[in-house]
């Protein structure tokens, strides 16, 4: 397991794993720094890992959405919940009633990857479907997004 590199904002981080007192997940020059307390075992640097990246998509995703609803506020009636959870096939949906659902992969693309995804599922607020009007709507908000589409879809096969 130490050595095998993680992505992070699109970057790659190689592990490294040392016994410590605690149990702890810091990046540092090129490294996640991963101390485990007591043995170190497959299972429990895994978990560690996740939960590491779950807190990091709360913030970043918060960050990003904060950034992008300015565009839409002014529009929306009303500003949707975040959740973020594993999905399999998607990275980001949004329902009816204003929840925007983020997949915790989405953590390891390049922040204007993650930007990319809310705006589009911001979009859907006002046009459910992949119409002319949403595309028009995307584009405006984020006239790059195709850039940024592309660069997710390479980021993270």
């Amino acid at each position: 397991m130490g050595g095998e590199t993680h992505l992070y904002l699109g970057k790659r981080y190689r592990l490294k794993i040392l016994k410590g007192d605690r149990d702890n997940i810091t990046l540092v020059r090129g490294f996640f720094l991963i101390t485990v307390n007591g043995n170190v075992i497959f299972e429990k640097i895994k978990a560690l890992l996740n939960e590491w990246y779950i807190h990091k998509a709360r913030k970043k995703f918060t960050e990003a959405f904060e950034k992008q609803w300015s565009y839409f506020q002014k529009i929306m009636p009303s500003k949707p919940r975040i959740q973020i959870r594993i999905m399999r096939k998607r990275w980001g949906s949004m329902s009816k009633k204003g929840l925007l659902t983020l997949n915790t992969d989405l953590i390891r693309a390049p922040r204007e990857c993650i930007e990319y995804v809310v705006t589009h599922e911001l979009c859907h607020l006002m046009y459910p479907d992949h119409n002319s009007g949403f595309y028009k709507m995307l584009g405006k908000v984020m006239p790059d997004w195709e850039k940024r589409k592309h660069k997710l879809e390479l980021a993270l096969v």
